[in-house]
């Protein structure tokens, strides 16, 4: 566990930033909510997120085609569409062989909708090429200051929702980025695992003043196919912007079955930069094993549209053993070009605490992003 302390005071000194939106809400000291259409964050963006965030505040430079308005995915008066695309490219190394290999795939392809039924109602709807990636909503305000219910099949809200699934408090390494261990992260929160869905659930969020934010949900669980109510998640959030700074900080606690799931997240903006963190430890996640997850980053907003970043992930996958641990470091830039693209480039370097372990080599990856 001081390794883990020591990297984040290290990094805390590097550069570091990841193009998701718990860092844009650390920096405004808001919850996701500010800017989607979803209370939770992620996906649909809602009209201040497309007109001012995506226009405004992210972009070196605006694209308008000449006599044109910019369209923010409104269709009359109750209905708003929107979508998110990736595709990257990596280069990475294959251990068994000493061969590079590279390859290109879409990383995102989903396309949303969300129909206002009235002014505090309505339904969201996700279709995604990726396997179990669609979900569908309805949410109602009706809890005091704007507080709501939300019930239909989407992920229980845990923690900072990174849009890298490889991120080790998030999936972890899938396939072509696995270095050789059995498990490469918590592997909860993405569906292309086996056994991994999207839970059918109702959650309860409420807003209770001075920058807090409580939600609460049963519902599936994530990691089988039973239709019991099995899973149990609960958030106390808080972001606050202050004049020279803007803090956040969470608690997030999960159970289902024999799993426990609990962590902490957490951030500070200030001036050109911003820090977030999290830390996992998951009980019986593996065979009844005590495991870790951490996630730390730091990013520097050079100027706008400009990102610098450095990452650091780390698993455990058994207190236990003093060996058997994953750690990996990224660095990067993060480009805005316009306002319907954004551009990374990444190099990745993965270590694996086991004596005689062959260690990865680097991983380069370039990533695009669009969206309306």
């Amino acid at each position: 566990m001081s390794k883990i302390f020591f990297s984040s005071l290290s990094f805390f000194l590097c550069l570091d930033f990841a193009f998701a939106l718990p860092r844009f809400a650390v920096q405004n000291g808001s919850s996701c909510m500010a800017c989607h259409v979803n209370p939770t964050g992620s996906g649909l963006r809602n009209d201040y997120g497309s007109n001012v965030v995506a226009l405004e505040e992210l972009p070196f430079k605006r694209w308008q085609a000449k006599g044109d308005e910019d369209w923010d995915g409104t269709i009359g008066d109750h209905l708003q569409v929107g979508g998110d695309f990736r595709v990257q490219g990596i280069q990475y190394g294959n251990t068994a062989d000493t061969t590079r290999k590279s390859a290109v795939f879409p990383m995102q392809a989903d396309v949303y909708a969300y129909l206002e039924l009235h002014e505090n109602a309505g339904l969201f709807t996700k279709l995604s090429a990726e396997r179990g990636g669609s979900e569908f909503w309805g949410l109602y305000r009706v809890l005091p200051s704007n507080g709501w219910v939300r019930v239909g099949q989407t992920l229980p809200n845990y923690g900072i929702r990174l849009d890298d699934h490889t991120s080790f408090i998030r999936s972890g390494n899938s396939e072509k980025t696995t270095v050789g261990l059995g498990h490469e992260g918590l592997q909860l929160f993405w569906t292309q695992y086996e056994g991994t869905k999207k839970s059918s659930l109702i959650e309860f969020g409420l807003p209770f003043g001075n920058g807090f934010l409580f939600t609460a949900s049963g519902g599936t669980p994530l990691n089988s196919g039973s239709q019991e109510m099995k899973n149990f998640t609960s958030q106390l959030y808080f972001a606050r912007s202050f004049e020279k700074f803007a803090p956040m900080f969470s608690v997030n606690l999960m159970k289902e079955d024999d799993l426990s799931l609990m962590g902490i997240a957490g951030g500070i903006s200030f001036s050109k930069f911003t820090w977030t963190f999290e830390l996992d430890k998951a009980e019986n996640l593996i065979d009844g094993k005590n495991s870790y997850a951490y996630y730390d980053e730091l990013a520097w907003e050079i100027k706008q549209g400009i990102h610098l970043i450095t990452k650091y992930d780390f698993f455990d996958p058994d207190e236990k053993l003093l060996t058997g641990a994953i750690s990996r470091y990224t660095l990067g830039v993060e480009l805005f070009p316009l306002n319907v693209l954004e551009v990374k480039i990444q190099a990745r370097l993965s270590e694996v605490d086991r004596d005689g372990f062959t260690q990865p080599d680097p991983e380069y990856l370039v990533q695009f992003h669009t969206w309306f």
